[in-house]
């Protein structure tokens, strides 16, 4: 069974969408983006990975090289906490970020 990197969406009613893996280490609804022309509750881009070859109307991030280049784009003034001084914050990484995401979507696939 494969699963999938993808960008989805809230459904209309505000539900979390059927095709939506919900895993255990939380890829889903992470490195979420404002969208201010659509309504709410569909007004927020998130990453998730896909419970199996359903997407439904998310958009597929086919390599983690774009997931990269997605995050890369849209985390740009972002920060994160800095794990060793939690006082302090440190560019967003994106490379890092990706390899978490694509990480758990390795172990999703070898699992089955």
């Amino acid at each position: 069974m494969a699963h999938h990197c993808i960008k989805y969406r809230l459904n209309p009613d505000g539900t979390v969408p059927s095709f939506l893996r919900l895993h255990p280490e939380g890829v889903g609804g992470v490195f979420v983006v404002g969208d201010p022309n659509t309504p709410s509750p569909r007004d927020m881009v998130m990453v998730g990975l896909s419970e199996n070859d359903d997407t439904g109307d998310a958009e597929i991030i086919s390599t983690q090289a774009d997931l990269e280049d997605y995050l890369t784009a849209v985390g740009a003034d972002w920060t994160q906490p800095d794990p060793n001084d939690p006082e302090n914050e440190l560019p967003f990484d994106p490379v890092a970020a990706a390899q978490w995401v694509w990480d758990r979507k390795i172990a999703l696939d070898a699992a089955g």
